[in-house]
């Protein structure tokens, strides 16, 4: 990562595309990555044979995108022009237009860095970033959200629960539209159980209850990629009655959610950047080996 960031902060469009065939080599040839790989999808039930190559093309394409940020002369337009929107982004318009705020959610599908910059170009967007050990990745996401003129909002170091919450609960009652990954499995106390490629994870809640405490919309979002390009595409919005037992609605849409994931992920494992994520390969791996 450091490597890729100090060639991209160096160098040129050219340079940064050079990287894109270094990788390839390394993914080709790293057989024991290749190997977790296969198996966690022959654990999901799922066929290998062409999806490990292709699921390494798609997580490279993003690693070079992000690197295209670190570059002196980007431009945000380079990777706008890489996402085809089809008509339902009418829908967003249309609920975005209503005033009430509204949340973006996908699973954390190759790409998932960079959609709130994309969709920034169109309609102002605030990417809520959660605080990493890790400061190159706090450092990727801020770059390129700042190449779009997207709004970063984060809790501040020590935060509980309930305040990074607060944080985008605010952004939303300000009519703000923020997009977030809600599919990073948690601990079963914590979480509401979802079946995800025949295995149960847990999702968290705070999507949803964040919905019912704004009145703001969740507007699911996908992309998959065809003919060299992105297509995105958005579902119905999610609105969720207020009033009544807000924890029951909330795991019920997070249930409903999780089954759209599931689908989604069957039609394009190759778009699921989890595959390789230590929680998922436990999830993924559970009375299989």
């Amino acid at each position: 990562m450091r490597f890729g960031q100090f060639c991209a902060a160096h160098g040129s469009y050219r340079t940064v595309e050079r990287l894109r065939k270094i990788m390839r080599l390394f993914f080709r040839t790293c057989l024991p990555l290749r190997s977790r790989l296969r198996t966690n999808i022959r654990c999901a039930g799922l066929e290998p044979n062409g999806l490990v190559d292709a699921y390494f093309e798609r997580g490279i394409d993003q690693m070079v995108m992000l690197a295209h940020g670190f570059r002196r002369d980007f431009d945000i337009n380079m990777l706008v022009e890489k996402f085809k929107f089809d008509e339902t982004f009418g829908i967003l318009e249309k609920t975005y237009a209503r005033g009430k705020g509204v949340i973006t959610i996908a699973p954390h599908l190759s790409g998932y860095p960079v959609y709130g910059a994309i969709i920034a170009s169109r309609i102002p967007c605030t990417i809520y970033m959660r605080r990493n050990q890790d400061p190159r990745k706090m450092k990727i996401t801020e770059t390129v959200a700042k190449a779009s003129g997207a709004e970063l909002i984060s809790a501040p170091v020590g935060a509980t629960k309930a305040q990074r919450l607060q944080v985008s609960v605010d952004a939303l009652r300000q009519g703000k539209m923020i997009f977030l990954t809600p599919d990073t499995p948690r601990r079963p106390d914590d979480g509401v159980p979802v079946e995800i490629l025949g295995k149960t994870a847990h999702f968290p809640t705070g999507v949803f209850i964040m919905s019912l405490r704004t009145g703001a919309p969740v507007l699911p979002v996908w992309w998959h990629w065809k003919d060299g390009l992105y297509h995105v595409s958005y579902s119905q919005p999610i609105e969720l009655e207020r009033g009544g037992n807000l924890k029951e609605k909330a795991e019920a849409a997070v249930k409903q959610w999780g089954c759209d994931v599931d689908a989604f992920i069957r039609q394009h494992p190759d778009m699921w950047w989890n595959w390789l994520d230590k929680r998922w390969t436990k999830i993924l791996r559970q009375g299989s080996l």
